[in-house]
C-alpha cells in the first residue's frame, strides 16, 4: 500500500480543487462514509439502513461468537491510524464515537457488497431493489470525500467471515462496481497485485492492465501536449475503437497511425464521476507513475477541445454520451483538466504513446504541407512558387 496515500485517504488541496471544478461531483448525495459528511441533514436516508445491515451481519456471526462489542475491539486499537487517514481534524470526534461511525459504516458497506455479490441473502430489499437508490449508493461510495480506511474494512471483513464464505473483499468490491463500465472497454477479469487505501482506490487499482502495475518510469524530457483529435486527422492520423481489458489501454499504431481507444460511455451513471473523483484521488499520492486514470483523462481531454472532437470520436465508435450533449461532453473533459496538470503524463504508462504519437506527427505535419504545396501548384503554379519564393526568404533570413 502507499504509505503517503495511507496517511491520507484524500487531502484538502485535492478535496478544494474538484469542488471547485466538478462540484456536482464531490460531496455524497443520499449516503455519508467516514468523517467528512457524517451527520448531515440530506444523508440521513441511509441512516436506517445501515443499522438493518448492521445487524444482519451480527445475526450471522453471533451464532460464531462475534457481537458487536469484539467489532469495536477489532477497530479501537486502530484509532490512531484512522485520524491520520483524514486531512481535516478530527477533533469534533470522540474516540468511542469515531470508532463506532467506523464500525457502522464499515459493517454497511461489507454487507452491501456481500448481498449485492449473493455471498449472503437480501434483507433490505427495498434499498437493493430501488434502481435509483442503488445507483446513488454505488456513486457515493466512489467519492473521494466520502471515503472510509481500507484497512477498517479488510478487519471487519475478515472478523465477520463466514466458514462457507468464498468471495474475497476485493472480488466483492470488483463485482460490486464493475457494472458501471460499458462497451468493449469493459474489464472481464481483475487484474490487480496490490491492495488500495479505500474503496475508490481498490477499483481504481483493478483498471490498471497488469503490465502497468508498479511500473516505473524513467524520466525523460517534457513531452508536449498533443492536438486535438480534429487536427490529428488533418494531418493523416486517424481513431479506431479497440478491444481492450480496460479503457485505460490506448495503443497507437505507428505503422497504420492510428490511435486505438476502447470506447467509453459517458452518462451520469458511470465514468461521468469516476474519472474526476479518481483524478483527485491521485493527486493525494503524490507518486506520478501511479496517475494512470490522471494521465488518461489528460489524454482525451488533449483530444477533446470542441464539438467537431466530439463528433469525430463519436463517428470512429471511440466514445458514447448518452444523456448528454456534444457540449456538455467537451466541456467534461475540460474541466477534468483543470483538476490536475498536464506534467503527470509525463512519468505516466501513457508517456511512450504520447512521444511516439508526437514523433510521428511531425512526419505528418510535414507530409501534409508538402501534399498541400503541391495540391496548389496543380490548382495555380504561380501561387505555389510565391509561397515557395516566402519560404526559401524567410530560411535564407534564418541563415544569416
Amino acid at each position: 500500500m502507499n504509505q503517503q496515500a495511507e496517511a491520507d485517504v484524500a487531502s484538502s488541496e485535492s478535496l478544494r480543487r474538484l469542488a471547485e471544478v466538478l462540484p456536482r461531483h464531490a460531496g455524497p448525495r443520499i449516503v455519508s462514509i467516514g468523517l467528512y459528511h457524517h451527520g448531515e441533514s440530506q444523508l440521513e436516508m441511509i441512516q436506517g439502513p445501515k443499522w438493518r445491515y448492521l445487524h444482519a451481519m451480527l445475526g450471522r456471526t453471533q451464532l460464531l461468537g462475534v457481537r458487536l462489542v469484539n467489532l469495536i475491539d477489532v477497530v479501537a486499537p486502530k484509532e490512531r491510524m484512522i485520524r491520520q487517514c483524514y486531512s481535516e481534524s478530527t477533533d469534533n470526534f470522540s474516540g468511542p464515537n469515531l470508532v463506532r461511525m467506523m464500525v457502522l459504516d464499515g459493517c454497511f458497506i461489507i454487507e452491501l457488497l456481500r448481498q449485492v455479490g449473493r455471498a449472503v441473502p437480501h434483507m433490505d430489499r427495498p434499498l437493493l431493489c430501488n434502481t435509483y437508490v442503488k445507483a446513488c449508493v454505488m456513486q457515493d461510495l466512489l467519492r473521494l470525500e466520502n471515503q472510509a480506511p481500507y484497512f477498517v474494512l479488510k478487519d471487519l471483513f475478515e472478523t465477520t467471515i463466514v466458514p462457507e464464505a468464498t468471495s474475497s473483499l476485493a472480488d466483492l468490491i470488483f463485482n460490486f462496481f464493475i457494472c458501471i463500465l460499458k462497451g468493449p472497454g469493459n474489464v472481464r477479469e481483475r487484474r490487480i497485485n496490490r491492495k488500495g487505501v479505500h474503496l475508490l482506490d481498490e477499483f481504481r487499482l483493478s483498471l490498471i492492465p497488469s503490465d502497468q502495475q508498479d511500473n516505473q518510469v524513467n524520466k525523460s524530457p517534457s513531452i508536449p501536449m498533443i492536438i486535438s483529435a480534429s487536427e490529428l486527422r488533418r494531418v493523416g492520423i486517424g481513431f479506431k475503437q479497440r478491444e481492450a481489458n480496460t479503457f485505460l489501454e490506448i495503443k497507437f499504431d505507428r505503422k497504420r497511425r492510428i490511435i486505438g481507444i476502447p470506447k467509453i460511455t459517458i452518462d451520469d451513471d458511470d465514468l461521468n464521476w469516476i474519472l474526476p473523483n479518481m483524478v483527485a484521488f491521485e493527486q493525494c499520492c503524490g507518486c506520478r507513475n501511479d496517475s494512470h486514470v490522471t494521465a488518461y483523462a489528460m489524454f482525451m481531454g488533449s483530444l477533446i477541445h470542441t464539438v467537431d472532437d466530439v463528433q469525430l470520436l463519436h463517428k470512429c465508435k471511440v466514445i458514447s454520451n448518452h444523456g448528454m450533449s456534444n457540449r456538455e461532453f467537451a466541456r467534461f473533459f475540460n474541466d477534468i483538466r483543470k483538476v490536475a496538470p498536464f506534467e503527470l503524463v509525463e512519468e505516466s504508462y501513457l508517456e511512450s504513446q504520447f512521444a511516439i504519437l508526437n514523433e510521428s506527427l511531425k512526419c505528418g505535419q510535414a507530409y501534409h504541407c508538402r501534399a498541400q504545396l503541391l495540391n496548389t501548384f496543380h490548382d495555380n503554379p504561380w501561387s505555389a512558387l510565391s509561397g515557395l519564393a516566402v519560404v526559401l526568404t524567410l530560411v535564407g533570413i534564418i541563415q544569416t
